[in-house]
């Protein structure tokens, strides 16, 4: 189980950072522009809707720099995030029904990370659709409150795009994986993918009630990995 703080303005991991409280809805007509083509604030100062956590449990007694930075690559303006010792990640808080607004759309550009899965993913969190009693997937640390999380990475092959990864028998509390794209030769370039949840949802955990799970936050994440490896994300997009 990872244990993460929250960074405050100074940009140190503190477990004293106040918890957010502001939830983004979908507008009207069904839409929820998570995060647009770069972003609007200072990351030293991020607005009560957005978390930035480490891993503070397993960090040292060094703090960790914050993994983050704007860029703009290819004229695209993005949020980057780079891996270090610890996992790291950036989520918004959102309020969503699953059902209702199950597509989710970004733009990533991602370096040559060798072998493996890149460290740089995107994450979803669910509540509401686990029966109760059921096995759930637990973060610490902050995060809005799920019972349900799901990554979407990317492979180090074409070969695994489209591929469902389930968590072992052994480590039943881990995230599956989805692999979106994949092939180190696709690396450093800008690719738009657009996945339904509901779809993914309903293989990975086939005994939940979809039509009560919410969608509670989506952001970018990066696990341990070091040398550093650095992957951009733009445009993040929840829509019906």
């Amino acid at each position: 189980m990872i244990r993460l703080a929250l960074i405050c303005a100074t940009g140190i991991a503190l477990a004293a950072c106040a918890a957010p409280t502001k939830v983004n809805r979908p507008a009207p007509e069904g839409a929820l522009a998570v995060m647009g083509q770069g972003l609007d604030f200072s990351l030293d100062a991020p607005p009560e809707d957005w978390i930035i956590a480490t891993d503070e449990a397993n960090a040292g007694p060094t703090p960790q720099a914050t993994p983050l930075s704007t860029a703009i690559i290819d004229d695209v303006p993005a949020l980057e995030m780079r891996s270090g010792p610890v996992r790291s990640l950036a989520v918004r808080r959102v309020d969503a029904m699953l059902l209702a607004t199950p597509y989710l759309s970004w733009a990533w550009h991602l370096s040559d990370h060798g072998k493996g899965i890149h460290p740089v993913r995107l994450v979803v969190g669910f509540k509401g659709g686990a029966p109760e009693g059921g096995q759930v997937e637990i973060m610490d640390g902050g995060l809005p409150d799920h019972d349900r999380a799901l990554s979407l990475v990317w492979g180090d092959t074409a070969l695994r795009r489209g591929t469902l990864s389930l968590p072992p028998s052994d480590r039943p509390l881990q995230a599956p994986l989805y692999t979106v794209r994949g092939g180190r030769e696709n690396t450093r370039t800008w690719w738009k993918d657009t996945v339904d949840l509901s779809d993914l949802y309903a293989k990975a955990w086939p005994g939940d009630t979809q039509r009560l799970a919410r969608i509670t936050f989506i952001g970018v994440a990066a696990a341990p990995r070091v040398p550093a490896v650095r992957g951009r994300v733009s445009g993040i997009l929840l829509s019906h």
